[in-house]
């Protein structure tokens, strides 16, 4: 009876399940939800970026590895980034210059450079050097705010604070 039970339940949790996943919006294809998903995604990359570099500059506790964890994590968002961003009609209701189609070589080469940094940050992390953490967390929000000034509309570009030059790295 217990088996039954347990199979009569896997079978309604798979059936539901993928009702479910069928009826989820695409964000590679539909315009609403590849907003939703970008807009998602940059918060993410940008508070996971401010935390990381608290901790670095010991503004923040450092607990474990949650330094790596928070770099590995905007590493890997870093990549995702540029997947929801060409979703046709999905710029009208954004905050992107409109002429960000005619320009997606240089917004993907911005997006590189980006992806670039995140690279060079978490193998600074990795290898525990404070130097080379705090030069690749200030490479990495200049990406940002090199992107944001190119393809953000004036009066929504949000520029991210560099680091004190004299903040001590934490170790």
């Amino acid at each position: 009876m217990k088996k039954t039970v347990l199979s009569l339940t896997l079978a309604t949790t798979a059936f539901c399940g993928s009702a479910v996943a069928k009826e989820m919006p695409d964000p590679y294809t539909e315009a609403g939800p590849a907003i939703q998903v970008r807009q998602g995604i940059h918060q993410l990359m940008g508070a996971t970026l401010m935390d990381a570099g608290a901790i670095a500059t010991g503004k923040k506790e450092w607990n474990g590895f949650t330094l790596l964890n928070r770099v590995d994590g905007l590493a890997q968002v870093a990549q995702m980034y540029n997947a929801f961003f060409f979703v046709e009609g999905s710029f009208e209701q954004s905050n992107t210059v409109d002429d960000l189609l005619e320009r997606k070589t240089e917004f993907q080469s911005q997006s590189k450079a980006l992806q670039n940094a995140t690279y060079g940050l978490r193998m600074a992390v990795r290898n525990h050097d404070p130097a080379a953490s705090m030069k690749g967390f200030v490479s990495t929000i200049q990406a940002c705010n090199a992107c944001h000034q190119s393809f953000m509309k004036p009066g929504t570009e949000v520029i991210l604070p560099l680091p004190a030059q004299d903040a001590a790295p934490a170790h």
